[in-house]
């Protein structure tokens, strides 16, 4: 709102404008034409408050209308991606809240990123578990580079790799666990979990945290928590050769290893197959593996 405070002193007459909410401001632009309407004889507030309506005035209240709306549409937006927040799924616990129970292929929205593809499993363990590798029939290769271990590989309805990229979107949203369901070629099932979990970032080449181990196989990862990914194209081990090379996959190799879940499907050569020491030493080589992970708390 508006108002003009006219200040006579003969022979001059000083407009003072005040802008509710702003300071009060002396306005003289319009002097000389006081002056000249006054000695006219004509009424000199009259017109005068004519021409700040159609002059300044308007000016102002143009600029107070953009910026109301310029603070709604600010507004607006904050509101529409606070909704957007809550209602779009960052992984397959909030698949599962949203009502889906069914195992299968989903689209997910962790933070930070444009959403991708992931396998939920609704039934293990009351379920809300996003799968990143599944390895069960020897169909897709293992032993590959780094860029494709990056990204992702695979099929998610049959044997893939999520992507370290998009497991490290995935676990830097909260505190995650690992839970790895594995079985043996006489058809024994075992599993291990780790109440903590994460992946870093590229910077730190994807590096592996677990903790808290629970299972019904040994712990088999634990010796690897701490260590950068490595592929058989980027050495990132302890190991004065590339144990990536040496045993056909993908993990976050130490000097060398106790688990190679990415290794040579159905090799019976020493530490090449899909081993998980503690169950099956380095000869046997397992016949299925399913590593998801699932938020048990937001940041």
């Amino acid at each position: 709102m508006l108002c003009i405070i006219a200040l006579f002193h003969l022979p001059t007459i000083i407009i003072l404008t005040i802008h509710f909410g702003m300071p009060c401001y002396c306005n003289p632009v319009f002097h000389d034409k006081v002056q000249s309407t006054y000695k006219s004889g004509s009424n000199p507030i009259v017109d005068l408050t004519k021409q700040l309506l159609h002059g300044q005035f308007k000016q102002i209240f143009e600029n107070d209308s953009r910026i109301l709306l310029d603070n709604r549409d600010k507004h607006m937006i904050a509101r529409l991606e606070n909704v957007s927040n809550e209602h779009v799924p960052r992984d397959c616990m909030d698949i599962q809240l949203m009502g889906h129970n069914k195992t299968g292929i989903y689209m997910i929205y962790p933070t930070g990123t444009m959403g991708f593809s992931v396998r939920c499993d609704m039934d293990t363990d009351g379920g809300s578990w996003t799968v990143l590798q599944r390895r069960f029939d020897g169909s897709v290769n293992f032993a590959r580079g780094w860029t494709e271990y990056q990204v992702g590989f695979g099929n998610m309805e049959g044997e893939f790799w999520l992507g370290n990229q998009q497991i490290h979107m995935l676990t830097s949203q909260g505190w995650y666990e690992l839970r790895i369901d594995m079985r043996r070629t006489n058809m024994h099932r075992f599993y291990a979990k780790y109440n903590v979990f994460s992946v870093a970032s590229l910077n730190d080449r994807y590096r592996l945290i677990v903790d808290g181990f629970s299972g019904t196989g040994g712990d088999s990862l634990y010796v690897h928590s701490g260590y950068s990914f490595s592929t058989i194209d980027s050495d990132s081990d302890s190991f004065s050769g590339n144990c990536a090379l040496a045993y056909q996959g993908g993990w976050w190799y130490s000097a060398c290893h106790w688990s190679n879940l990415n290794g040579v499907y159905g090799s019976q050569q020493y530490g090449t197959g899909l081993n998980w020491y503690t169950t099956t030493g380095y000869y046997e080589s397992l016949s299925f593996t399913e590593m998801k992970t699932r938020r048990w708390v937001s940041k």
